[in-house]
């Protein structure tokens, strides 16, 4: 029924997002036809698709933009196994897991790790939750490090026939055999091999950001010892005028950077110290000063104005708010105040008024929370006059 979806026939460009989808519906129903009637329709499907035309060159035709757009997009079960096990190399799963529409239940896993390198090797029954259908196959997943991922899924009469084909893998990958171990894998498991880009997109982007994550603290690393090592003559070209080597002025700026984000993600700011990071970062402008770390700071200013509403009391929290606005909101790093200045605003209808009632009363640690609570709303961008007189 839903490759019947309206929207799709609506738009005059058949590579565009709504018309890939209504296809890729049409795609699943082909699909189940397949499994269901031992008929393969896809071949006509493609012979009438072929005759619609897009108005972009490089599409082509409706056949170009369902091999480039659709058919990777399909998931069959063998690819529904392979996200699993490659996934299952980056975050740890239970006996049973829950992946969008797919329920994995682990019935035999092995996983060997040497140095960056992993080896998953294993069988997992896969049911679907709209069709209840369900089948089990077994894998084996090879991580090089990086990017470098290889991997098969095959189906075998029962766990005892897959014995032979892991042991030989296992017994290449512990003498650190990794050709041998992709020679092995296609042998045993067939020439349909997954990486990376096997996996389902949302699952990829997160798993890839934990693999930049890693290179990234790794270039910060290098870049920081560049910077150590040539810092005094940095500073020493920088006060003569002269002009620093592009290398060593991208060291300089990378670590500056890291250094400024990781004050506002330890979970407490060296307010004295990020002045002095940001008084060198102010002559690099948007090289160093960009909306990465407008960002950093709005996690940060989100998670204290949090906190001082949950203890309004809470003078740290909010000196340190203030600190944090009064050196970040002048800086064009577009940071985002919405929900700091929204949960602010609140305050100023409960605990402003409760701290200026108990401060008219006498209570010292009342006016002296008021005091600070005012100074944080004018640094937040509030009017005076919307605040009390915090006196």
């Amino acid at each position: 029924m839903l490759m019947y979806t309206s929207c799709g026939w609506f738009f005059d460009e058949l590579s565009g997002i709504e018309t890939v989808q209504v296809i890729q519906y049409a795609a699943r129903a082909l699909q189940l036809a397949n499994e269901l009637f031992g008929e393969d329709l896809e071949p006509e499907f493609l012979e009438r698709l072929g005759k619609a035309k897009s108005n972009i060159p490089e599409h082509r035709d409706g056949r170009v933009i369902y091999h480039k757009f659709v058919k990777p997009a399909v998931i069959d079960w063998p690819k529904a196994v392979a996200h699993y096990a490659i996934s299952s190399l980056f975050e740890q799963y239970g006996k049973t897991t829950r992946i969008f529409s797919f329920t994995f239940d682990d019935e035999q896993r092995q996983l060997f790790t040497t140095g960056k390198t992993r080896l998953a090797v294993g069988r997992a029954r896969v049911t679907s939750e709209i069709t209840r259908e369900h089948e089990t196959l077994s894998y084996a997943i090879l991580y090089l490090g990086e990017h470098n991922l290889f991997g098969s899924v095959g189906k075998f009469a029962s766990p005892e026939a897959c014995e032979p084909a892991a042991k030989e893998i296992i017994a290449a990958y512990e003498t650190a055999d990794f050709a041998r171990v992709i020679q092995l894998i296609d042998q045993h498991f067939g020439h349909s091999s997954y990486t990376l880009k096997s996996l389902f997109k949302d699952e990829q982007r997160r798993i890839l950001d934990g693999i930049l994550a890693a290179a990234r603290e790794d270039l910060e690393s290098r870049f920081r010892q560049i910077t150590e090592r040539y810092g005094p003559l940095m500073k020493f070209l920088q006060s003569a005028g002269a002009p620093l080597p592009n290398g060593l002025q991208m060291a300089w700026d990378m670590t500056l950077q890291s250094d400024i984000r990781r004050q506002l993600s330890n979970g407490h700011t060296d307010v004295d110290h990020l002045k002095t990071l940001l008084q060198d970062a102010g002559p690099r402008g948007s090289e160093v000063l960009n909306p990465g770390l407008g960002y950093a700071a709005k996690n940060r200013m989100e998670q204290l104005i949090r906190k001082i509403a949950g203890n309004p009391g809470d003078l740290d929290a909010v000196n340190e708010l203030k600190a944090i606005a009064e050196l970040l909101t002048p800086l064009p790093i577009g940071l985002n105040l919405a929900e700091v200045q929204n949960t602010f605003w609140s305050l100023t209808r409960t605990a402003l008024p409760e701290f200026e009632r108990r401060a008219r009363d006498g209570d010292a640690a009342a006016r002296e929370s008021l005091t600070g609570l005012v100074a944080l709303g004018q640094q937040l961008g509030f009017a005076p006059e919307s605040l009390p007189a915090g006196q």
